[in-house]
């Protein structure tokens, strides 16, 4: 990946500094492209990076609540959509998670964003909610919607990085990677459910202590 991303940063800088000593606009337009290509393609290797190799967890005791609310927060932000229609239920029996918060954040964000996103028209009902596992020892959150759903060939794949079923250029389909990979570092487990039309399921599971 360092291989890579140092020849990219050699083309993205000398691209620029053409770019801005030349007068020709046509000229100037194409090196343009090729500064913001090739600073595309060093994001695609920074993903990749990020997710064969995370920072690792700074885990300390945090409020379940919290971290939801800065989830959605975050998620308005990503999709740019001022107000979502969430409905939060927590256990009273919940209370704190031992996980890094910025991680698990993220990582609800991107299955919140992906909520979002399942519904064609106006962004429909979203439900999280929070209880005490059987064991006792871990934090079930359970975020589920209403929207288009995925068949089981999407649902297999669905945490591969770069997956995405969103045409070519949209997304690079790192969303639900992170937040496996993310949960996973956390020391809990996810699982995911859904049909088609008939919305999906996820399911994340994080240690109390």
């Amino acid at each position: 990946a360092h291989e890579l991303n140092n020849p990219l940063l050699v083309i993205s800088g000398r691209a620029q500094l053409l770019a801005e000593g030349e007068s020709d606009q046509g000229k100037k337009q194409i090196l343009e492209q090729i500064q913001a290509n090739a600073q595309k393609a060093s994001a695609i290797i920074e993903d990749l990076m990020s997710f064969a190799e995370p920072t690792k967890p700074r885990s300390e005791r945090t409020d379940v609540r919290k971290i939801i609310n800065e989830a959605i927060d975050l998620t308005c932000q990503m999709t740019n959509v001022e107000h979502i229609n969430v409905q939060v239920e927590v256990a009273e029996d919940v209370e704190n998670v031992f996980v890094d918060s910025a991680q698990i954040v993220s990582a609800i964000a991107n299955v919140i964003s992906n909520a979002v996103e399942s519904y064609s028209g106006k962004v429909g009902p979203i439900k999280i909610t929070a209880d005490a596992d059987e064991s006792g020892n871990m934090v079930r959150l359970t975020i589920s919607d209403q929207g288009c759903g995925m068949d089981a060939e999407t649902l297999q794949k669905a945490t591969q990085p770069f997956f995405s079923v969103r045409p070519a250029g949209r997304k690079r389909g790192m969303g639900l990677a992170y937040t496996a990979r993310f949960v996973q570092i956390n020391k809990g487990s996810l699982d995911i459910e859904s049909e088609p039309g008939s919305g999906t399921k996820v399911t994340i599971c994080l240690p109390r202590q």
